[in-house]
């Protein structure tokens, strides 16, 4: 299954935004995971451990101050998983890396580090997952069709009849990581997060932040209603609960007057090698943890007895 790499587009040509954001899967030897140690919380109780796992909407490269110890996952130091840890007293784990697929979550080691279900133990007692965009090749064809249309060289695109075999694929690969989760924290609350719209919705123009042809804006708005309806769907089949971004950016898609996404020429931020096209910003990232934290409610207090 071919693997996203996230991309800028310096004048009229789509190129990886550098070492530091390019996928380098097998070149590094794995690394054992190491979770950070539980300090000791109020009243001598330890903090729950929570595990964040996914793809670069998880990850949020880009966004705020960079993990330097993240290497080409590009790891955001204040993505929704540690906004969340923070409100939360949280021990958090963060294994999202960009570029994720639902593969590297379940068997494959990525920019040298094991596969992201690794960090999950029976002393886990949350979880939340972003994880479904690469399989189908979303956002990769999202910036192959804007390159395409902007004049872009060596733009990237999968074809059609691929991508839906790909979504043929994609509700038994997430029902694996739902399956995998439980077996190995049976005691862990896990969580399923959507991705935030970078387009706005059907039968709605583009804009000069999202440059594409109508044939590819519709193409790519029926690829995103596709997704959201999978993670959908399997969270509803399999009792998990689903924070739905694509009602929470449904006013706030990169067109919009505040946007939660970036759009194909987003602003240099510091901290990070370049800009990062058709991601979450900080206000997309600010909105998760908060739809996130009233998702989890008082109820998550009640797994520190568990």
């Amino acid at each position: 299954m071919p693997r996203q790499k996230l991309m800028r587009t310096p004048g009229r040509t789509a190129v990886g935004i550098g070492a530091a954001l390019s996928l380098a899967v097998g070149t590094v030897a794995a690394q054992p995971f190491r979770a950070p140690s539980l300090a000791a919380g109020s009243g001598g109780t330890r903090p729950l451990k929570y595990v964040s796992m996914g793809s670069s909407y998880a990850a949020g490269p880009g966004v705020g101050r960079r993990d330097g110890q993240s290497r080409g996952c590009d790891r955001s130091l204040s993505n929704y998983a540690h906004l969340l840890a923070a409100r939360r007293g949280l021990n958090l784990v963060d294994v999202g890396c960009s570029g994720a697929t639902t593969a590297d979550i379940l068997q494959r080691s990525q920019d040298g580090f094991r596969p992201q279900i690794d960090a999950v133990d029976a002393d886990t007692r949350l979880v939340t997952v972003t994880v479904g965009g690469n399989d189908v090749n979303y956002v990769g064809n999202l910036l192959g069709y804007t390159c395409r249309h902007t004049g872009g060289a060596n733009c990237k695109v999968v074809s059609d009849a691929e991508v839906d075999q790909h979504f043929q694929a994609l509700p038994g690969s997430l029902r694996r990581v739902v399956a995998e989760v439980h077996r190995r924290a049976p005691k862990a609350r896990l969580v399923m997060i959507g991705y935030l719209p970078v387009l706005p919705g059907s039968g709605v123009p583009g804009c000069a932040a999202v440059p594409l042809s109508l044939a590819d804006l519709r193409r790519m708005q029926t690829i995103y209603s596709r997704l959201t309806h999978v993670i959908g769907g399997v969270a509803q089949e399999t009792g998990t609960p689903v924070v739905r971004s694509s009602m929470i950016g449904s006013d706030h898609d990169a067109c919009s007057a505040q946007p939660f996404v970036a759009g194909y020429h987003p602003p240099a931020t510091p901290c990070w090698p370049g800009p990062v096209p058709y991601h979450p910003n900080q206000a997309g990232m600010d909105r998760l943890a908060s739809a996130l934290d009233k998702t989890l409610g008082a109820g998550l207090d009640l797994l520190l007895d568990s």
